[in-house]
Order: structure tokens, then C-alpha cells, then sequence
């Protein structure tokens, strides 16, 4: 797996050095690619200015932000890229702001997925730390850049890794309070009894998610298995086969050309003559 992010993690006086890591497997998710039924040609989408119905190039296009009721603030791309860089966290640096508890993270902040590495110099320590915050029973709670943008991010142990989740603003959860959420039923009630006693015979020591493959990955495999297969000819493009074919019968006709207009070299030569 090829690294996304290169620097150290650092708390107190100890920095170790890191890779980041994607622990997404893109190729396993299942996506589709629009086509044209009649001639299985991809759909292409274009940047179109909805006013003048023309074309608009990348060099003409810039974000707005909606601060109102179709009220919107001009920003240009090097102004975003500017407040990245002006944030006070150093290019690099996996600052670690605290330690708490497994339980205080809401998992409904968790963004995206991620594995650190240790880099050359750094096994040693970071076997240390990850076998200190499973015994503590402790996550870390960092901030670094990625992408040029700031970011908070979790540092959670397993038996292997450490693993880093990058955590959504609390801005950005919505609130549960104006949810029908019934009143909380009284914990030594007679309901609640049994559903602890369902809950009881229902747990297992683990998890193992094999035991719940995707159904739907698998009744795919099985559709896709059926089908007829096809190669795409996105417009403007030729396969190195036609390629091949375009260029002997090119030759093929220039031949024959030539044979039909021979060269005139020779005849002036032996008209001088």
C-alpha cells in the first residue's frame, strides 16, 4: 500500500516517524459506469453555465458559498488553499492533543478509515505506544494536515495496527433532540429484564464479519456472471488494435499508389541523358 501521508506522531518529547495508509479497499466497492444503451458509449458529464447555455471552462469557474437564502460569497481556490496554510500545525506533525477513554468518542464522528505505519527508526516506539493505549484502554485524540487541510483524527489501537479515523466537526452532527424519542423506560422494569436476558444469550466473545458476507457484492457476482461482456469505445479514442489495422491499410493503398505513379526521378534522369 502506497503511504498518503508522511510524518511523525508527537506527544510530550517523543515523535515517531509514520505512514498514513488508506484501509479502504477501493476495487472491492461496487460502482457502475453510466453508458449510452444504443451503443454502450460512456455518458460524459460537461461544466455548463445554466444562464448563457454554453461550455464553461476549469480557468472561469469559481465556488460559491451559500451564506443566505440564495445569497452566495465569492471564493477563489487559492484563498482555500491559503487558510490551510496559514493554520498554526506544522507540515508533517501528527500532534497528539490527549488521551480518553474507548467510550467518550461518539463512533457517529468517525469520516474516514486509516492505518499508520511505522517508518524506518520508529518500530520500536510505536510497538510501545500501541501496546501502552491497548492496556490503558485509551485512544488518542490528534490533529495534522492532510490534504492541506487541518484535521482531527483518532488514534485507535489493535493487536497489529494503529489505526487513525478522521473525525467529522461536531458541528456538522445533528442534534437528537427534536426526535420522537420515547422517555427513557425505568431500567428495573420487567421489559427491560427480558431484553437483557435476550441481549445476554445473544452475545458472542467477538465479532467476525465473515459471518456476514455482503449479499448484495454476492447476488451481483452471480448477475454479472450471466452477462454478455463488452469493451468500451469512449469517442475520440481507438484501441491499439484499430490502430494497427488503420495504419497496413494506410500502407496498403500507399503502395499501390506508388505503383500506379512511378517515381519520376529515373525518367528525368535518363531524359538528361
Amino acid at each position: 500500500m502506497r503511504p498518503i501521508w508522511n510524518g511523525h506522531i508527537s506527544f510530550g518529547l517523543i515523535a515517531i516517524p509514520i505512514s498514513v495508509h488508506s484501509a479502504v479497499e477501493s476495487s472491492e466497492r461496487v460502482s457502475f459506469r453510466l453508458l449510452h444503451r444504443k451503443d454502450h458509449a460512456p455518458i460524459q458529464y460537461k461544466k455548463f453555465c445554466s444562464k448563457e447555455d454554453v461550455e464553461v471552462p476549469n480557468d472561469e469557474i469559481i465556488r460559491g458559498y451559500e451564506v443566505d437564502d440564495d445569497e452566495y460569497a465569492e471564493v477563489e481556490k487559492g484563498e482555500l488553499d491559503r487558510i490551510g496554510e496559514a493554520d498554526d500545525d506544522a507540515e508533517g506533525a501528527m500532534e497528539v492533543l490527549q488521551f480518553v477513554e474507548f467510550d467518550s468518542l461518539n463512533p457517529l464522528s468517525f469520516d474516514s478509515p486509516y492505518y499508520a505505519a511505522p517508518r524506518k527508526g520508529g518500530e520500536k516506539a510505536y510497538g510501545v505506544l500501541r501496546e501502552a493505549l491497548l492496556e490503558a484502554h485509551r485512544i488518542g485524540i490528534a490533529r495534522f494536515r492532510l490534504r492541506k487541510r487541518p484535521i482531527l483524527a483518532a488514534l485507535l489501537p489493535g493487536p497489529r495496527a494503529i489505526a487513525i479515523e478522521s473525525l467529522r466537526p461536531f458541528e456538522e452532527l445533528r442534534d437528537p433532540a427534536d426526535l420522537p424519542i420515547p422517555a427513557a423506560a425505568p431500567r428495573k422494569s420487567a421489559e427491560v429484564k427480558m431484553a437483557r436476558l435476550l441481549i445476554d444469550q445473544m452475545s458472542t466473545e467477538g465479532w467476525d464479519p465473515a459471518d456476514h458476507p455482503n449479499t448484495y457484492r454476492k447476488g451481483l457476482e452471480k448477475l454479472l456472471a450471466s452477462r454478455r461482456r463488452f469493451s468500451l469505445k469512449e469517442p475520440g479514442r481507438t484501441t491499439e488494435k484499430e490502430n494497427v489495422v488503420d495504419l497496413m491499410e494506410a500502407l496498403r493503398k500507399s503502395i499501390g499508389q506508388a505503383k500506379n505513379h512511378p517515381r519520376r526521378t529515373a525518367a528525368r534522369r535518363s531524359g538528361a541523358a
